[in-house]
């Protein structure tokens, strides 16, 4: 298997947790949305190249259980689980244990 960098959005576990989200919250009072300047970021730490950015923002499997109110969240966690676990494993976190403490924890 071919070794893989790790997403730059898997590592900072989430978006929310990228300076520019940081600087778009100061600026407009929200995580996420569109700002050229901000978006370059995204760019520049290749996020883009998998189609995340300010405006389609990856959300960690805790942000997501944080944010939710029990709307699809099984279906959205096992998406991420299908398309991003190899990258959580290099991080030595378990997806499936993840999301089954996350689950039993907020719900």
């Amino acid at each position: 298997m071919e070794d893989k960098e790790t997403p730059y959005f898997i590592k900072i576990r989430g978006c929310i947790n990228c300076s520019a989200s940081k600087y778009h919250k100061e600026r407009y009072g929200t995580d996420y949305g569109f700002d050229h300047a901000l978006m370059c970021k995204c760019l520049f730490m290749n996020c883009n190249a998998y189609g995340i950015n300010l405006t389609n923002p990856f959300l960690d499997p805790e942000e997501i259980i944080r944010l939710s109110k029990k709307e699809n969240i099984r279906k959205y966690l096992i998406n991420i689980k299908d398309a991003f676990e190899e990258y959580y494993e290099k991080l030595g976190i378990s997806l499936d244990k993840l999301i089954r403490e996350l689950l039993i924890k907020h719900h």
